[in-house]
Protein backbone atom coordinates (compact mmCIF):
# COMPACT_ATOMS: atom_id res chain seq x y z
CA UNK A 1 0.00 0.00 0.00
CA UNK A 2 2.96 2.42 0.61
CA UNK A 3 4.64 1.57 -1.97
CA UNK A 4 2.11 2.13 -4.41
CA UNK A 5 1.06 5.52 -2.88
CA UNK A 6 4.41 6.81 -3.56
CA UNK A 7 4.63 5.48 -7.22
CA UNK A 8 1.62 7.34 -8.05
CA UNK A 9 2.93 10.37 -6.06
CA UNK A 10 6.33 10.11 -8.28
CA UNK A 11 3.87 9.77 -11.24
CA UNK A 12 1.71 12.36 -10.27
CA UNK A 13 5.02 14.78 -10.09
CA UNK A 14 6.57 13.17 -13.46
CA UNK A 15 3.01 14.94 -14.68
CA UNK A 16 2.99 18.15 -13.94
CA UNK A 17 7.00 18.52 -14.67
CA UNK A 18 6.52 17.06 -17.94
CA UNK A 19 3.19 19.61 -18.33
CA UNK A 20 5.21 22.48 -16.97
CA UNK A 21 7.97 21.63 -19.53
CA UNK A 22 5.81 21.70 -22.31
CA UNK A 23 3.71 24.68 -21.12
CA UNK A 24 7.30 26.88 -21.04
CA UNK A 25 8.00 25.47 -24.82
CA UNK A 26 4.74 26.54 -25.99
CA UNK A 27 4.59 30.12 -24.58
CA UNK A 28 8.46 31.04 -25.95
CA UNK A 29 7.16 30.33 -29.37
CA UNK A 30 7.41 33.57 -31.00
CA UNK A 31 4.31 35.99 -31.50
CA UNK A 32 2.68 38.73 -31.77
CA UNK A 33 0.05 41.05 -30.46
CA UNK A 34 -1.72 42.86 -32.64
CA UNK A 35 -4.53 45.75 -32.37
CA UNK A 36 -5.79 46.44 -35.62
CA UNK A 37 -9.44 48.69 -35.89
CA UNK A 38 -9.58 48.48 -32.22
CA UNK A 39 -9.75 44.85 -32.12
CA UNK A 40 -6.58 42.62 -30.16
CA UNK A 41 -5.64 39.47 -31.84
CA UNK A 42 -2.59 37.14 -30.96
CA UNK A 43 -0.51 36.39 -34.20
CA UNK A 44 1.75 32.92 -33.93
CA UNK A 45 4.22 33.18 -36.24
CA UNK A 46 4.59 30.79 -38.19
CA UNK A 47 6.73 31.66 -40.99
CA UNK A 48 9.18 34.89 -41.52
CA UNK A 49 11.20 36.07 -44.36
CA UNK A 50 13.07 38.94 -45.53
CA UNK A 51 13.98 41.10 -48.59
CA UNK A 52 16.91 42.68 -49.22
CA UNK A 53 17.31 46.52 -50.61
CA UNK A 54 18.29 50.09 -50.04
CA UNK A 55 17.18 53.53 -50.72
CA UNK A 56 18.67 56.97 -51.64
CA UNK A 57 17.20 59.51 -49.87
CA UNK A 58 16.98 63.28 -51.13
CA UNK A 59 16.21 66.34 -49.82
CA UNK A 60 16.43 70.23 -51.00
CA UNK A 61 20.12 71.53 -50.84
CA UNK A 62 21.53 68.12 -49.12
CA UNK A 63 23.48 65.93 -50.32
CA UNK A 64 21.53 61.98 -50.87
CA UNK A 65 22.18 59.24 -48.38
CA UNK A 66 22.21 55.67 -49.16
CA UNK A 67 21.10 52.88 -46.64
CA UNK A 68 20.05 49.88 -46.90
CA UNK A 69 16.46 49.22 -46.84
CA UNK A 70 15.49 45.23 -45.66
CA UNK A 71 11.96 43.66 -45.33
CA UNK A 72 10.84 41.36 -42.64
CA UNK A 73 7.44 40.08 -43.52
CA UNK A 74 5.95 37.79 -40.90
CA UNK A 75 3.23 35.68 -41.35
CA UNK A 76 0.96 33.28 -38.96
CA UNK A 77 0.72 30.98 -42.03
CA UNK A 78 3.39 28.65 -43.59
CA UNK A 79 4.50 31.63 -46.35
CA UNK A 80 6.50 31.15 -49.41
CA UNK A 81 9.59 33.30 -48.18
CA UNK A 82 11.41 32.87 -51.42
CA UNK A 83 10.76 36.81 -52.35
CA UNK A 84 9.19 39.50 -51.97
CA UNK A 85 6.41 38.69 -54.53
CA UNK A 86 5.46 34.81 -53.32
CA UNK A 87 6.13 36.71 -49.36
CA UNK A 88 3.14 39.47 -50.38
CA UNK A 89 1.09 35.93 -52.35
CA UNK A 90 -3.01 37.13 -51.54
CA UNK A 91 -4.07 34.95 -48.25
CA UNK A 92 -6.44 32.13 -48.58
CA UNK A 93 -8.50 32.33 -45.18
CA UNK A 94 -9.69 34.67 -42.98
CA UNK A 95 -7.76 33.93 -39.97
CA UNK A 96 -4.56 34.53 -41.81
CA UNK A 97 -2.46 37.32 -40.88
CA UNK A 98 1.26 39.17 -41.95
CA UNK A 99 2.79 41.63 -40.58
CA UNK A 100 5.30 43.64 -42.63
CA UNK A 101 7.87 46.25 -41.61
CA UNK A 102 10.85 47.88 -43.50
CA UNK A 103 14.10 49.15 -41.66
CA UNK A 104 16.76 51.45 -42.95
CA UNK A 105 20.37 50.63 -42.02
CA UNK A 106 23.39 52.96 -41.31
CA UNK A 107 24.42 55.61 -44.02
CA UNK A 108 26.70 53.84 -46.75
CA UNK A 109 24.95 50.61 -46.31
CA UNK A 110 22.95 49.09 -49.56
CA UNK A 111 21.36 45.80 -50.48
CA UNK A 112 24.13 43.36 -49.26
CA UNK A 113 25.03 45.15 -46.04
CA UNK A 114 23.83 42.43 -43.18
CA UNK A 115 21.28 43.33 -40.39
CA UNK A 116 23.14 44.84 -37.08
CA UNK A 117 22.23 44.30 -33.70
CA UNK A 118 20.26 47.60 -32.24
CA UNK A 119 17.52 49.88 -32.06
CA UNK A 120 15.17 51.29 -35.13
CA UNK A 121 13.32 54.17 -34.40
CA UNK A 122 9.98 55.37 -36.43
CA UNK A 123 11.23 58.83 -35.23
CA UNK A 124 14.84 58.74 -37.02
CA UNK A 125 15.30 60.69 -39.74
CA UNK A 126 16.95 58.23 -42.33
CA UNK A 127 19.21 55.78 -40.75
CA UNK A 128 18.56 53.17 -38.46
CA UNK A 129 14.62 54.02 -39.20
CA UNK A 130 11.38 52.04 -39.16
CA UNK A 131 9.94 53.01 -42.62
CA UNK A 132 7.37 51.17 -43.57
CA UNK A 133 4.99 49.26 -40.59
CA UNK A 134 1.61 46.82 -42.94
CA UNK A 135 -0.69 44.85 -41.07
CA UNK A 136 -2.64 42.61 -43.60
CA UNK A 137 -6.18 40.37 -42.64
CA UNK A 138 -8.45 38.76 -44.84
CA UNK A 139 -12.02 40.08 -45.26
CA UNK A 140 -14.37 38.89 -47.90
CA UNK A 141 -12.41 36.80 -49.26
CA UNK A 142 -9.90 39.92 -50.05
CA UNK A 143 -6.11 41.06 -48.24
CA UNK A 144 -6.74 44.46 -46.60
CA UNK A 145 -3.77 46.04 -45.88
CA UNK A 146 -3.43 49.52 -42.80
CA UNK A 147 -0.22 51.13 -43.57
CA UNK A 148 0.80 53.15 -40.63
CA UNK A 149 2.21 56.88 -41.31
CA UNK A 150 6.06 56.93 -41.25
CA UNK A 151 6.71 59.88 -43.37
CA UNK A 152 4.73 62.63 -42.77
CA UNK A 153 5.16 65.12 -40.13
CA UNK A 154 2.25 64.89 -38.39
CA UNK A 155 2.12 60.94 -38.02
CA UNK A 156 1.17 59.94 -34.60
CA UNK A 157 3.38 56.63 -34.28
CA UNK A 158 5.57 55.55 -31.73
CA UNK A 159 7.76 52.69 -31.22
CA UNK A 160 10.86 50.58 -32.11
CA UNK A 161 12.17 47.81 -33.75
CA UNK A 162 15.09 45.93 -31.58
CA UNK A 163 16.93 43.53 -33.42
CA UNK A 164 18.47 41.30 -30.84
CA UNK A 165 20.28 38.32 -32.88
CA UNK A 166 21.59 38.00 -36.17
CA UNK A 167 23.01 34.29 -37.32
CA UNK A 168 24.00 33.00 -40.84
CA UNK A 169 20.31 32.28 -41.76
CA UNK A 170 18.04 34.27 -39.40
CA UNK A 171 17.73 37.52 -37.66
CA UNK A 172 16.14 37.96 -34.30
CA UNK A 173 14.23 40.51 -32.43
CA UNK A 174 11.43 42.87 -30.91
CA UNK A 175 8.90 44.82 -32.18
CA UNK A 176 6.36 47.58 -30.46
CA UNK A 177 4.88 49.95 -32.49
CA UNK A 178 1.99 51.79 -32.07
CA UNK A 179 0.00 54.30 -34.22
CA UNK A 180 -3.81 55.27 -32.95
CA UNK A 181 -5.90 52.22 -32.84
CA UNK A 182 -3.51 50.03 -34.56
CA UNK A 183 -0.37 48.93 -33.52
CA UNK A 184 1.77 45.41 -33.39
CA UNK A 185 4.20 44.32 -30.14
CA UNK A 186 6.27 41.34 -29.65
CA UNK A 187 8.99 39.46 -30.54
CA UNK A 188 9.97 37.42 -33.90
CA UNK A 189 12.50 35.40 -35.83
CA UNK A 190 12.96 35.32 -39.97
CA UNK A 191 14.68 33.45 -42.55
CA UNK A 192 17.13 35.35 -44.58
CA UNK A 193 17.85 34.83 -47.94
CA UNK A 194 20.12 31.99 -49.36
CA UNK A 195 23.34 33.61 -50.28
CA UNK A 196 24.19 34.05 -53.82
Amino acid sequence: MKKTFIMIAIAAVGTFIAACSTAGIASSAPKLNVKIGGQDKTMEISSGGVYYGNVISTAPGKPNIQTSCHDIVLANYQMDTKNMATMKKPMTAPDQMRVWFTLTGEEGTNTDSPFKVGTYDVKADKVNKVRTVVIATQADGKDKEVFFDTMSSVSKISGTVKITSVTADSVSGDIDLGEGDNWVKGSFTAKLPAKK
